[in-house]
C-alpha cells in the first residue's frame, strides 16, 4: 500500500517539476514577460531543489517521518494551487520555488519511509517504486498537463498538478504508516557521512552518469525529427517508448538486493555509455532509433534506484540528507547536460554528435562505479539497512 502511495506522490511531484516546460510560451504571453524570463522559472526551480532540499532535510531531521511527509505534500499542494492562481510573474516564481523546496524534501523523506517500511531485501524495490512514479510523470503527467495547458490555458496545467498532489496527500494521510527512523544525529554526524569515500564517489557517479544521459535526452526530440526523419507526431510516440524504457529499467533495478548493488551498478551504466557512443549511428534508421531511445530510458532508470539505495545504505543516520543531496546531484547533471549539448551545436557539430560527447562523463561514471565496487570489496562498505520495524500507530 505505502509503495503505491509514494509512487502516486512521486508522480505528482515529478509532473509539477517539468509541467511548466510545455506551457512556457503561454505563461510568457499571459503574464507579459519575455520567453527567456519565463524560462527562469525552470532554472530557479532546479536551483531551489539542489540547494533547499538538503538544508530543509537537516532542519527537519528530528521530526516524525509520517507527519513530515504529510506536511511536505500539503506544502506541495499549496504551491501548485498558488501557481494556478498567481496573478503575476513574481508570485508565480515564488510559488514555483516553494514547490521546488517541497520536492527536494519529499524525495528525502519518501525514501526513508519507503525503506523503513519494508524488509532489507526489498529496499531497492521500494526505492524503484518511487522512481517509477517519476517515470510515469514523463509518460503521462507531463504530456497530459501540456495538452491541458495548450487547450485550456497554462493555469489549467497547474490545476491538474494540484489535483494529483491532493490525491497523493490523501493517500499519505490514509495509507502511510508511522515508521521507525534514526533521529537526526546533529550537524557533525551528518557531515561525517560525507567523509566516507563510498558516499562521495557515489554522488560523483550520479553527476557523471546523468550528465551524459541528460545531454543526449535534452536534444533527442530534434534529433529524431531532423536526423532520423520522424514527423512531430511520431516523435511524441517515440518518447513514449522512452517512458516505457524508464519503467522497465526501474522495475529491473527493484529486483537487485542491496548487498549486490556494487557489483550490478556498472552494468546499466556501461549499457548507457555504449548507447550514447552508438546513438549517432542508431539515429540513421527509424527502427534502431526507437531501440536506442528505449535503451536510453531503461539503462538510466535502472542505475538511478541502485545508486539511491546504495547511497542511503552508506549514510547511517544521515540517510535522509544523503538522499536529498543525491537529488541535488541529479539537478547538477540536469544543469550541465543541456549546456554540453548546446556547446556541441554552437561548435558546428550535428545533432547526431551530441550523445557521443555526453558519453565522456558517462564513461567516467562507469569507472567511478567500478572503483566503488573495489572500495566495498576492500572493506570500505559502511552500509546497513534501515530498520524495517513499524512504530506503533
Amino acid at each position: 500500500m505505502i509503495a503505491l502511495v509514494l509512487m502516486l506522490c512521486a508522480f505528482a511531484v515529478g509532473t509539477s517539476e517539468f509541467i511548466v516546460v510545455g506551457v512556457l510560451p503561454e505563461v510568457a504571453a499571459d503574464l507579459g514577460v519575455a520567453l527567456p524570463t519565463a524560462g527562469l522559472l525552470v532554472t530557479a526551480y532546479a536551483v531551489s531543489v539542489a540547494v533547499g532540499g538538503p538544508v530543509l532535510t537537516v532542519l527537519t531531521g528530528r521530526l516524525p517521518r509520517r507527519s513530515l511527509l504529510i506536511a511536505v505534500m500539503a506544502l506541495a499542494l499549496l504551491a501548485s494551487t498558488a501557481s494556478a492562481l498567481a496573478p503575476n510573474y513574481e508570485l508565480l516564481m515564488t510559488a514555483r520555488m516553494v514547490a521546488a523546496l517541497s520536492q527536494g524534501l519529499f524525495f528525502a523523506v519518501a525514501s526513508q519511509v519507503a525503506v523503513a517500511a519494508v524488509p532489507p531485501e526489498k529496499q531497492t524495490a521500494a526505492i524503484a517504486k518511487i522512481v517509477n512514479g517519476v517515470a510515469l510523470s514523463t509518460i503521462l503527467g507531463i504530456p497530459v498537463g501540456t495538452l491541458v495547458g495548450q487547450n485550456y490555458g497554462w493555469r489549467g496545467s497547474f490545476a491538474v498538478v494540484a489535483a494529483l498532489t491532493l490525491l497523493g496527500l490523501l493517500g499519505v494521510v490514509l495509507g502511510a504508516p508511522k515508521v521507525a527512523h534514526e533521529p537526526d544525529a546533529g550537524f557533525r554526524a551528518n557531515m561525517f557521512a560525507f567523509s566516507r569515500r563510498t558516499v562521495l564517489f557515489g554522488l560523483l557517479t550520479t553527476v557523471l552518469a546523468f550528465t551524459g544521459m541528460i545531454t543526449a535526452f535534452t536534444y533527442v526530440a530534434p534529433a529524431l525529427r531532423d536526423v532520423t526523419g520522424f514527423s512531430p507526431a511520431w516523435v511524441t510516440g517515440v518518447l513514449l517508448v522512452y517512458g516505457l524504457g524508464t519503467m522497465v529499467g526501474s522495475t529491473i533495478a527493484g529486483r537487485v538486493q542491496p548487498a549486490a548493488i556494487p557489483k550490478v551498478l556498472p552494468i546499466p551504466l556501461a549499457a548507457l555509455t555504449v548507447l550514447l557512443l552508438a546513438q549517432g549511428f542508431l539515429l540513421e534508421t527509424k527502427v534502431t532509433a526507437v531501440v536506442g531511445v528505449f535503451v536510453l530510458g531503461a539503462s538510466a532508470f535502472a542505475a538511478g534506484p541502485l545508486l539511491h539505495t546504495f547511497l542511503m545504505g552508506q549514510a547511517g543516520s544521515a540517510a535522509g540528507l544523503v538522499a536529498s543531496v543525491n537529488i541535488s546531484a541529479f539537478n547538477v547533471a540536469a544543469a550541465f547536460g543541456p549546456m554540453i549539448g548546446g556547446a556541441v551545436i554552437t561548435g558546428g557539430f550535428g545533432l547526431q554528435w551530441i550523445a557521443a560527447v555526453g558519453a565522456v562523463p558517462a564513461v567516467l561514471g562507469v569507472l567511478v562505479a567500478l572503483f566503488l565496487g573495489r572500495l566495498v570489496r576492500r572493506g570500505h562498505d559502511h552500509s546497513r539497512p534501515l530498520e524495517p520495524a513499524l512504530a506503533a500507530a
